[in-house]
């Protein structure tokens, strides 16, 4: 069977959620329960804007960039080298990584990371290239049996670089574990700009692990602030929407066939390529994975006469009354070209439904794709139903993958935002965010309101949450209090 690539790559979408962070366990939760996705304890030091604003840049600027392609240089860094070599890149460095920055074994990591300063030296090289082409032979006419090894190996080289930034951290290299994260986000974006879905989705797995690094360095005693550094980053930092763009022409670029369909062909070359679709299609879903949860009507299969399907009677009145094809010729032509015209604009209409909703702001894409779903879901069991069920990509979950990413930022925003307040209040957490005048506070852009914001006493509490999903999947506390001189 060919590998489904779009099952990797829901797969990826779970991954790409990282860990919780969890320190101390909050309040009434039992231990290792998980009712957030994100719940953070954080002593913030208060901290003033640095001199210049833009002392820690978080991206490399452009000018800093060198011509070239920075893909040749990662896929060179894992050449010949063995399973227990590739283990190893990322068990050590995720190991110390779960644990908080104090009990980090200083001595221990450096030594790893001296074993690695090559290897670490050319991801630095590379992330400061002005491109990255993955250079996929999508011209091959079948896309989905192409091979994406690559994009996981992308995101085993993580880890390491997290490591080398919080080392610096911990030892108090506030510039030299900016520069680390700044080479880090550069090379998600690098990771994330391949033509498919997958890649992005790898791209945000990794530049939230430098997110989280970040907020490492908010929390270090007496780190520069970095709420301008954050603030010139684009929004988003990676950006699904050339994946969506690509993945919108999965389905003809693997049947170059029907961008053919005004061809005039005979009965039975029609016949042949509705054959040739059928049996790929039914390989692809054969495998444990998708086979029960999609189903095909009866006579359906490779070896079916199109005039048998149940299909039949109603793609020729769509040809008719949607197409506006006579008729009469409707009655001449052959059965399988009258299947494939339906086929091919009953799975543009379900895919259309999906795709408008994934380039509209959140809170309004949420909206519009969970009724594209119930539609899907509630429409009867044809064979275009069941190949848009087979094709599409899970919009919904894709579009929260990116929308997290852009929380999560905009939250390290507002703790930076916070700390400024603080430099310049005495050391005191704000009564409410609008008390905030130093600098402008960014909405939470998973609801385009303000993030949720409670003090109690000397401690508060920063939230964001998406109405309507589970706390544990789209939920994120930042709990916080100031670090006493």
């Amino acid at each position: 069977m060919k590998p489904l690539r779009r099952w990797c790559a829901l797969m990826l979408i779970a991954l790409a959620a990282g860990p919780s962070l969890s320190w101390a366990e909050p309040p009434g939760q039992k231990s290792g329960a998980k009712t957030w996705l994100l719940d953070r304890s954080l002593t913030l030091t208060p901290a003033a804007a640095p001199v210049p604003a833009l002392k820690y840049r978080l991206l490399p600027l452009y000018s800093e960039l060198k011509e070239g392609n920075a893909v040749p240089i990662y896929l060179r860094l894992i050449f010949e080298r063995n399973d227990a070599w590739k283990k190893m890149l990322v068990d050590k460095p995720t190991k110390w990584n779960a644990l908080p920055l104090n009990q980090i074994p200083i001595s221990e990591a450096q030594h790893f990371l001296k074993e690695l300063r090559t290897f670490l030296q050319q991801i630095e090289l590379g992330a400061r290239r002005k491109h990255a082409d993955w250079n996929y032979t999508l011209d091959q006419g079948d896309v989905i049996s192409i091979l994406l090894p690559d994009a996981q190996t992308m995101r085993s080289y993580a880890p390491a670089l997290v490591l080398k930034a919080r080392v610096e951290l911990a030892q108090g290299h506030f510039s030299a574990a900016a520069h680390t994260i700044e080479t880090g986000l550069a090379f998600s974006r690098h990771a994330g700009s391949g033509p498919f879905l997958i890649n992005v989705l790898v791209g945000i797995a990794i530049a939230r692990q430098f997110e989280n690094t970040i907020l490492d360095f908010i929390e270090a005693p007496n780190s520069p602030n970095l709420y301008w550094s954050l603030s010139v980053l684009p929004q988003p930092l990676l950006s699904i929407r050339h994946g969506l763009d690509f993945e919108q022409k999965t389905f003809v670029m693997e049947f170059p066939v029907l961008q053919h369909l005004d061809l005039s062909r005979s009965p039975e070359q029609w016949a042949a390529d509705l054959k040739r679709i059928r049996k790929e299609v039914k390989g692809l879903i054969e495998g444990p994975e998708n086979g029960p949860r999609i189903k095909f009507p009866a006579n359906t299969g490779p070896d079916d006469p199109a005039e048998r399907s149940p299909d039949f009677p109603a793609a020729k009145r769509y040809l008719t009354e949607h197409l506006g094809i006579p008729a009469a010729k409707v009655e001449s032509m052959a059965p399988a070209h009258v299947l494939l015209l339906w086929i091919l604009d009953e799975y543009r209409a379900y895919r259309d439904s999906f795709f408008k909703g994934a380039y509209l702001p959140y809170p309004e894409s949420r909206r519009v794709v969970a009724e594209a779903i119930r539609q899907l879901e509630a429409a009867p069991n044809t064979e275009a139903q069941a190949l848009a069920h087979t094709f599409l990509p899970a919009i919904g979950k894709v579009g929260q993958s990116e929308n997290r990413l852009v929380r999560e930022f905009a939250a390290l925003r507002v703790l930076e935002a916070i700390r400024l307040y603080a430099a310049a209040h005495d050391g005191q957490l704000p009564e409410k965010l609008s008390d905030i005048q130093e600098v402008p506070v960014p909405a939470d852009p998973g609801t385009d309101k303000p993030f949720e914001y409670h003090k109690d006493g000397p401690t508060a509490v920063l939230i964001s949450r998406i109405p309507g999903e589970p706390q544990n999947i789209t939920g994120l506390r930042y709990r916080l209090s100031i670090r006493q001189k």
